[in-house]
């Protein structure tokens, strides 16, 4: 049966099927290895992960498909057909399942595709963001090289940016400071020590700034300016803590905000206006005495010809009666008040000439101080007045008129003298200043001080705080003129406030500042 079998004219489609199957299987196992070394080169790929699943599902497919051809042939020759009828239904069923599984392998093929598109696009991103960290790295890498490079450079540059800062801040003239949201001081630099008369900067720090307003209620209008508007500007007031007298400061400032915009405190600039102030006082006055002055002399010109003549005519008639008679007594009397009115006279001449030039003379200044005390020292001692004297040795000499200095020696003198009444001390010092180039006369005395009220207007002309007939009120006027003739000045401070002063119990002191001028030889000849 065999043999007609091999003899069909069949026999070559069987070779072809016989050597088919074994080809196909041969084929999928060689797919399914090289699938397999796929997966182990790439794990993760999901490709070939796909592509050893359909191939080994090909594998089974290729051996139930090729055993399904072989084994007839087997059986067949060995005489065992009934064996193979036994096992063809488990070969097509073999061959069914196989088939169902490239059929879903092949329909899965899309969302595989799909899957494969997604994870390029991820590769793709991932590539990016390598890309992107290999720049990074190489960015921190030239920053690590250049890091201590640009600390350094940051470094200097903050430096000197804080030098300058601390420069302009311990250089500038004007007062500096800080403060914290309280109001307290917080930091100023040495100017601001120097106006407010502080010593050391720990002792300032902390205190509140509006303890050094004289007046409360304008520091109280300060604060609330700058809590309204943030800043101040050209604010004027008079300050407390100076030595030498009041402090008056324009202060411009502005408030340090928070990102909040909350004020955590304030930094302000304080320029000392106090010279300034005595300046345009002293020009103020200035121009008032020479007003005063022209006006005083067109009245002393028109006043002393008729008293000289009713002086004249009292003297005359004083002769025509005896001298013990009530007509000579009373022609007595107007003589006296002629020459009191010849007096006052005088006074408003020599007010009135305070600008014209005098005879000056290369002098001692303790010396014409001696002689004025040697002059007025009896009338002290009845009155048991005690003269302090503190003359500076070697006093420079300068050039000023003996006698005019003389008159407003005895002037100060004098009013000290009215100021005590008895029992009390005078002090006279005497003193050079090499850095101004002025020699001081201070004259201090213990009496009952003046007012403050009346200290803008003591030098002002009539103006006196004695009692009736007691003054003219021209005496400090004229004295104020003949200074500034010797171009210095003069200044009064009731109460003085330097310590020796104070120890001694003076109430009020006169300061008088006279320029020291060298000796001119042509001058002196």
């Amino acid at each position: 049966m065999m043999a007609t079998a091999f003899n069909l004219p069949l026999f070559p489609v069987y070779l072809v099927d016989y050597l088919g199957a074994t080809v196909m299987v041969l084929l999928a196992f060689c797919a399914l290895v090289f699938a397999r070394r796929l997966t182990r080169m790439e794990p993760k790929n999901i490709l070939w992960a796909y592509f050893f699943w359909f191939s080994l599902v090909m594998v089974v497919f290729s051996l139930s498909r090729g055993v399904g051809h072989l084994l007839p042939y087997v059986f067949r020759l060995a005489s065992l057909p009934e064996l193979w009828d036994v096992l063809d239904p488990y070969s097509g069923g073999m061959n069914t399942i196989a088939l169902c599984g490239v059929a879903i392998l092949t329909l899965h093929y899309h969302s595989t595709a799909i899957l494969i598109d997604r994870a390029k696009i991820d590769a793709l991103s991932l590539e990016i963001a390598n890309a992107r960290l290999r720049e990074a790295h190489a960015d921190l890498s030239r920053l690590n090289q250049t890091l201590e490079q640009q600390v350094e450079e940051r470094t200097h540059d903050l430096r000197l940016s804080e030098a300058k800062f601390r420069g302009f801040f311990e250089g500038s003239k004007d007062m500096i400071y800080f403060c914290d949201a309280t109001g307290r001081l917080s930091d100023i630099n040495e100017s601001g020590l120097r106006l407010l008369g502080v010593e050391h900067r720990q002792d300032l720090v902390g205190q509140p700034l509006a303890e050094f307003f004289l007046d409360r209620q304008l520091g109280a209008q300060y604060h609330a300016q700058l809590a309204a508007d943030g800043q101040v500007k050209d604010f004027e007031a008079e300050f407390a803590g100076r030595n030498d007298g009041p402090l008056y400061l324009m202060i411009t400032a502005s408030a340090i905000l928070d990102r909040a915009g909350a004020i955590q405190g304030c930094q302000g600039i304080a320029k000392d206006l106090t010279r300034f102030k005595k300046m345009m006082e002293q020009l103020v006055h200035s121009e008032k005495m020479t007003s005063v002055g022209q006006l005083a002399a067109g009245v002393a010109h028109e006043i002393n010809t008729p008293l000289g003549i009713i002086l004249g005519y009292a003297q005359l008639l004083e002769e025509d009666f005896p001298e013990e008679s009530e007509v000579r007594e009373t022609l007595g009397i107007i003589e006296k008040q002629a020459k009191i009115c010849r007096r006052i006279v005088a006074d408003l001449l020599n007010f009135s000439r305070q600008t014209q030039e005098h005879n000056k003379l290369y002098g001692d200044l303790n010396q014409c101080l001696e002689e004025v005390l040697a002059m007025v020292n009896h009338t002290l001692n009845i009155d048991h007045i005690y003269i302090h004297r503190c003359l500076a040795e070697h006093l420079p000499k300068t050039y000023f008129d003996n006698e005019r200095l003389r008159q407003v020696f005895v002037n100060l003198l004098t009013n000290a003298h009215h100021a005590i009444g008895s029992e009390g001390i005078i002090g006279v010092w005497s003193r050079w200043h090499q850095e101004s180039g002025q020699s001081e006369i201070i004259i201090a005395d213990s009496g009952s001080g003046i007012p403050p009220a009346q200290v803008g207007r003591i030098f002002d002309p009539f103006y006196t705080t004695k009692g009736v007939g007691k003054g003219t009120g021209l005496g400090l006027s004229v004295s104020f003129g003949i200074i500034q003739d010797h171009h210095g000045r003069i200044e009064v401070k009731s109460p003085p406030l330097e310590p020796e002063l104070v120890a001694m119990d003076m109430h009020t002191a006169f300061h008088i500042f006279l320029p020291i001028i060298a000796a001119d030889p042509e001058k002196e000849q």
